[in-house]
């Protein structure tokens, strides 16, 4: 008579639960301090450059929630430019002076632009910019904005009107931008609100580091 024996499987291993994965976790050593300072400041540098270049958009993003019905000043060489209309689509009848105008190029943007003073104005000058298309005296409507605005992204050409060709600009001198329209710019407040997030995601994990180091 023989008898066979059958080895009855084991059971499975349960997987570990969250619990136990904490106090694995909580048992590691703290990482270094120099490790953990330069984490830190990694995280803070990219923290402050986010807010930095949030910042910048802030003319984009204003710009972004404007209303699409311009505002008519008529004619550009009478017509009182408040402050308050910067970054707002506005309508101007101008006529251009191609003797103090300028064109030039931007990187990762295709085509040329001509920036020109409006002829015959007195007082404050006001600059309209095009694109490398004819130019021709007529309406035009776009986006109103100080060579200092947007991002500091018409500081160059400003500068080069006023030391290169003796323009009459400065930092809050108009520039009406040709064709420009709030719903070209909805990228602004979706770009601002992801470096923002990154900021504040940043500023999180330098919290928990250095708390993790206390304990």
């Amino acid at each position: 008579m023989s008898t066979t024996l059958t080895k009855n499987p084991s059971a499975p291993t349960p997987p570990p639960s969250d619990s136990d994965l904490d106090a694995e976790l909580a048992a590691l050593p703290a990482p270094p301090q120099t490790r953990v300072r330069v984490l830190g400041a990694l995280l803070g540098a990219i923290s402050l450059v986010s807010v930095a270049l949030a910042a910048q958009l802030r003319d984009d993003v204003a710009f972004a929630f404007a209303p699409a019905t311009p505002v008519v000043l008529g004619n550009a060489t009478t017509a009182a430019i408040p402050s308050t209309l910067a970054n707002r689509v506005v309508t101007l009848e101008v006529t251009p002076q191609m003797a103090g105008a300028v064109r030039y190029t931007r990187p990762l943007t295709m085509g040329d632009y001509l920036v020109f003073p409006v002829a015959g104005r007195a007082g404050e000058a006001i600059y309209v910019q095009v694109d490398g298309a004819a130019v021709h005296a007529g309406q035009v409507t776009g986006r109103l904005v100080p060579f200092s605005g947007a991002g500091g992204r018409y500081n160059r050409v400003g500068r080069f009107l006023r030391e290169e060709m003796s323009g009459r600009v400065s930092g809050q001198t108009m520039l009406l931008v040709n064709e420009a329209r709030p719903s070209q710019y909805l990228w602004a407040p979706a770009l601002a609100s992801f470096l923002l997030a990154l900021a504040l995601f940043d500023l999180v994990m330098i919290g928990r580091l250095f708390r993790r180091v206390e304990e």
